[in-house]
């Protein structure tokens, strides 16, 4: 192997659809170009089967089995044809957990090494409770060389209820040259919500919040896909001012939109280490979102207001705050953009990633 670059499988979604995990699966793969002793390869695990937001149970059980048969069968293919050194398997949980133990067995049967990405941030919940989920969670563990939390909850919550993995906490990561230049505020006020419009973002707590504060010289803008019927209960329900669905944007547009917005808002139920708060704290947007995986530790001390999930009064405290006082966002946002160059660039979180990767092959051989 001293005389060829280092093989590296991603096991990872690829947009279409867009979501923060396939952006992730991008920025590395495109990092790693400049990488010559690098040979990437990616088996894409995107949803092909369902629109994201369609969590109808049967589909998920039915499409995503199908799904798997693919996947797997891609995966050995890549085995037989080009066996990596390496392989990066991410991971959102919940019967994705049932396609990670088969790319698991199948890494060990070519003794391959793997590390096993886990980017969500509901790990300390379902391992205190014991779910099914967490029992194949530890399963799908136990055959990993490594397993990468993103944030100290989670990394906490593995050395309690699974002492024999090994952990590596490795944050997410964030290209500034992928995004326009910080733009200064003009004209009316605008907050902006990004993200797939479904209600475990919070984003019936966000249109409730907006509805009791009708601020005078502020639109909120919600963007990203989202079933139209959800929407249209929304309106229905709540009747907000100043209100606009901009539905799905492409990367490029949505960071320009975000470039110039006034307030980002991101009232989820649960995260890993959300990508859409890196993109936020680079462009120096100030920041409004919940105590949910690694949020507290990206924009804790200054650098955002934290509320609680699910909280509604909370939520309404917190942008009454932020959009009433310019002086503030001005100080939260200089703050987070300021910690996201420092902590989460691209090339100090890549450069962990790569000796990683390159501890995991030297072991196997």
């Amino acid at each position: 192997m001293a005389d060829r670059p280092l093989r590296v499988c991603l096991v990872s979604p690829v947009p279409p659809p867009y979501g923060g995990i396939g952006h992730w699966t991008q920025m590395v793969l495109r990092h790693s170009e400049k990488h010559g002793d690098l040979e990437m390869s990616v088996i894409n695990t995107a949803p092909r089967w369902r629109a994201v937001h369609d969590l109808a149970k049967w589909k998920r059980v039915t499409g995503g089995g199908l799904q798997l048969l693919r996947d797997v069968a891609r995966f050995i293919s890549l085995m037989i044809r080009r066996k990596p050194d390496v392989v990066h398997l991410t991971t959102s949980g919940q019967l994705a957990v049932v396609r990670d133990i088969w790319i698991l067995r199948i890494a060990r049967l070519f003794k391959v090494p793997a590390v096993y990405h886990i980017r969500f941030g509901r790990v300390p919940e379902i391992a205190g409770e014991g779910t099914w989920e967490w029992r194949m969670m530890r399963r799908a563990m136990a055959m990993a060389h490594t397993v990468i939390p993103l944030d100290s909850a989670t990394e906490d919550a593995i050395r309690k209820y699974a002492p024999k993995v090994r952990v590596l906490r490795i944050p997410n990561c964030i290209d500034p040259s992928e995004l326009p230049a910080p733009r200064e505020p003009t004209g009316e006020g605008t907050a902006m919500y990004l993200g797939w419009v479904i209600p475990t973002k919070g984003v019936g707590e966000l249109v409730e919040a907006w509805t009791r504060l009708k601020p005078k010289g502020w639109r909120l803008m919600v963007a990203g896909p989202g079933d139209a019927a959800y929407k249209e209960e929304l309106l229905k329900t709540h009747r907000p001012e100043r209100l606009e669905f901009t539905g799905e944007l492409g990367h490029e547009e949505a960071m320009k939109l975000l470039a110039g917005a006034d307030l980002f808002v991101l009232p989820s139920y649960t995260e890993g280490f959300p990508n859409v708060i890196l993109e936020a704290m680079v462009l120096g947007r100030p920041i409004v979102a919940t105590t949910v995986g690694a949020i507290p530790e990206m924009i804790s001390d200054g650098c955002g207001i934290l509320i609680s999930p699910k909280n509604v009064e909370e939520l309404t405290d917190a942008l009454s705050r932020a959009l009433s006082d310019g002086a503030l966002r001005a100080g939260l946002g200089v703050c987070a953009r300021a910690r996201a160059l420092e902590e989460f660039s691209i090339e100090a979180v890549f450069a962990r990633y790569k000796a990683l990767w390159k501890s995991c092959s030297a072991k196997s051989n």
